[in-house]
């Protein structure tokens, strides 16, 4: 009898215990003490900065943003905003402190070590870099592409000083939603296109609520997080995938494809470089491209990623094509 009821007993306290951890995964992070609640944001008005800081309020994180003008246009009530002096330390540090985590959304990455600094005097336990893009990290040939020095040197910088603080640097590829937007993966609106090496390759991408999803995932699980990088995507495309679905939305479109190899035009950014002058600006964006375009830069992360512990799902067909349907 006594081992029925103790065997009835140990039945009840694991199907408790399994749909407890079933309702805490659905909480915000504020509901349960695991990870870092309060956060500090530099950069939250940029692309990605609103929708960076929406996933953190949303995750019921105290947010706090660090603003050189001390504005709050555009931001969720919820948030505290603090004018700082980005070129003073004492301003930083007084900022930052109480903060548990800080997400730098900054677009001078030369400034990141200053940051880096200020936040280690503060008493920060994370720092999140800005960088949200391509695989700096885990590609020696995108790592040495010159557009992104800054972020090579704000990663070696970090794991010199990472027994001071920790860190997470996360890679998600393009900006899928802006990106189709503003024509950088093909012109959708019809008229000239470029299409990079026959447009077949496959790269990942995320849509900016996705990487701001990620950030609060790293906040959620820092110990899962600490000191390494983390890759997300929303889907694994290709420019003829996005452009054979807005010609299925709109098939009254008319696209004009160029070809040119994406060799060709790392060439010409390294020629673009050396001219200098009004041609560094040339140069990056041709660099960039090649991070994207060209298979031996690493850009897709499909089959190895943190999709999963970060809580983004992967986008199927039908997604890609509301996706696209909204920017067309």
């Amino acid at each position: 009898m006594d081992n029925i009821q103790t065997s009835s007993i140990t039945k009840q306290y694991y199907r408790l215990r399994q749909t407890l951890g079933h309702i805490s995964s659905q909480l915000p992070t504020k509901f349960f003490g695991m990870g870092y609640t309060k956060v500090a944001v530099s950069g939250a008005t940029g692309n990605l900065g609103p929708a960076v800081v929406e996933q953190l309020v949303d995750a019921g994180l105290d947010v706090t943003i660090l603003s050189q003008s001390g504005k709050t246009t555009g931001l969720p009530s919820s948030v505290k905003v603090i004018k700082v002096d980005y070129s003073s330390q004492d301003s930083l540090v007084s900022a930052l402190k109480g903060n548990e985590a800080y997400v730098c959304l900054v677009p001078d990455h030369g400034s990141q070590p200053a940051l880096i600094d200020a936040a280690i005097a503060a008493g920060v336990k994370r720092f999140i870099p800005s960088e949200f893009g391509s695989n700096v990290s885990g590609n020696s040939k995108t790592a040495a592409l010159p557009v992104f020095a800054g972020k090579k040197k704000t990663q070696d910088y970090l794991a010199q000083k990472a027994s001071e603080i920790s860190y997470t640097i996360v890679v998600n590829g393009l900006f899928l939603d802006w990106c189709i937007q503003v024509g950088l993966i093909a012109n959708l609106k019809g008229g000239k296109t470029t299409l990079y090496d026959g447009g077949d390759t496959k790269f990942s991408s995320t849509k900016l609520s996705d990487i701001g999803k990620a950030v609060a995932g790293i906040l959620k699980h820092p110990e899962e997080t600490k000191n390494r990088t983390v890759y997300i995507q929303t889907a694994l495309i290709s420019q003829n995938k996005i452009l054979n679905i807005a010609k299925k939305l709109k098939p009254d479109v008319k696209i004009d494809a160029e070809d040119v190899k994406i060799a060709d035009v790392e060439k010409s950014a390294y020629e673009a470089l050396q001219q200098g002058g009004d041609k560094i600006g040339e140069a990056m964006i041709g660099f960039i491209k090649v991070s994207v375009m060209d298979p031996e830069c690493g850009a897709n992360w499909s089959d190895k990623n943190d999709n999963a512990l970060l809580g983004i799902k992967d986008a199927t067909d039908e997604d890609l094509e509301k996706i696209v349907a909204q920017l067309l």
